[in-house]
């Protein structure tokens, strides 16, 4: 009976966003709700350890001052599995894919401070970052990329084209945290969240710049920058910030997409998805990403989508298959009432 009520609740979803018709098929739902565990403006979205890990900034104040946020763990069909209480603003939400740990950035404008999670025991340790980063009003760090045993950070609210927005962690996972900058401010002026392409190029987001900025081969001597402008589905003007983007691994999957106003994650199943395909959140649109021209095509139209993952059927076996199989079930009973009825 529960599974049954999953597709009916999916399917009842659909209409009520009204996701553009593509190419590919996305069927919205609710996968959780703040209110749910007495938490608020739900932010950056993770996947890691078979779990779905999401951060409610509950209002805290981005520089420390005042407040706590609420990192939850849920299971693929939305159970609660544990909540954590962080003191600050959590802005930045990560697993490390090596060791597991779920990285969780404090106070993105300032007084930034990190705190790891560790998935098996529930413990956490919290570490500080040491002179290598100049806390000035307003400068924090956002977000986290983990690649090829390194990892980047991004640092907001520049105020010189010489401040950097991209550093590297160059400490490893100790007190005093260490960065050094690999990126300074240039193209973006209001840098944002940090993601992983499926080339290994850093993804950097700039909020006010409606832009995308590109760094291949980060870090090293032949680093360069590529920009991509981004614009609504005709080539015009785009409405709203931009915030997180991702791509899709295989061509069936789930995006799972924190809206902060509506206090909401959805849950959107994908299928028909062209691999290496790009997605990207903006202002109060989840849509498809154009990489040639910017464009971004609506899907789903919430308050205020921001923090967005996706997560392929191969892993998430459950869910995915169970879609397929009820899928499948509803299509073969359809099939044979129209053959009884056909008289054939």
């Amino acid at each position: 009976m529960r599974n049954t009520i999953f597709i009916i609740t999916a399917a009842a979803f659909v209409s009520f966003m009204m996701p553009a018709a593509r190419a590919g098929s996305f069927t919205p739902q609710v996968f959780a709700t703040g209110s749910a565990i007495g938490a608020t403006s739900p932010d950056s979205v993770t996947f890691g350890d078979g779990s779905v890990w999401v951060s409610y900034q509950n209002g805290a104040d981005s520089t420390g001052a005042s407040g706590s946020s609420t990192v939850a763990r849920y299971s693929l069909s939305g159970a609660v599995m544990h909540t954590w209480t962080i003191a600050g603003n959590v802005d930045g939400l990560k697993v490390d894919p090596s060791t597991g740990l779920v990285w969780a950035l404090q106070n993105n404008d300032g007084n930034s401070a990190l705190t790891v999670i560790n998935p098996t025991t529930n413990g956490t340790t919290g570490y500080t970052y040491g002179s290598s980063y100049t806390n000035v009003a307003n400068r924090g760090f956002d977000d986290v990329v983990f690649t090829a045993g390194k990892v980047y950070l991004s640092e907001t609210n520049p105020a010189a084209a010489s401040d950097p927005v991209i550093l590297q962690l160059t400490s490893g996972l100790s007190s005093p945290l260490a960065v050094a900058p690999i990126l300074s401010a240039g193209a973006v002026t209001d840098p944002d969240s940090l993601k992983l392409s499926p080339t290994g190029d850093l993804v950097l987001t700039g909020e006010a710049d409606q832009l995308l900025v590109f760094v291949h081969n980060a870090g090293t001597g032949g680093q360069s920058t590529t920009t991509l402008a981004l614009h609504n589905s005709t080539g015009g003007a785009i409405t709203g910030l931009p915030d997180d983007t991702v791509w899709a691994s295989d061509t069936g999957g789930f995006f799972f997409v924190a809206d902060t106003g509506a206090n909401t994650v959805y849950r959107i199943i994908a299928t028909g998805l062209t691999v290496g395909s790009s997605f990207i959140d903006v202002g109060a649109v989840f849509g498809s990403l154009d990489l040639g021209t910017g464009d971004v095509t609506p899907i789903l139209t919430g308050v205020s989508p921001h923090g967005v993952d996706f997560v392929s059927f191969a892993n998430a076996p459950e869910p995915g298959s169970l879609y397929f199989v009820l899928s499948g079930v509803l299509l073969c009973g359809g099939l044979a009432r129209l053959k009884r009825r056909s008289g054939k």
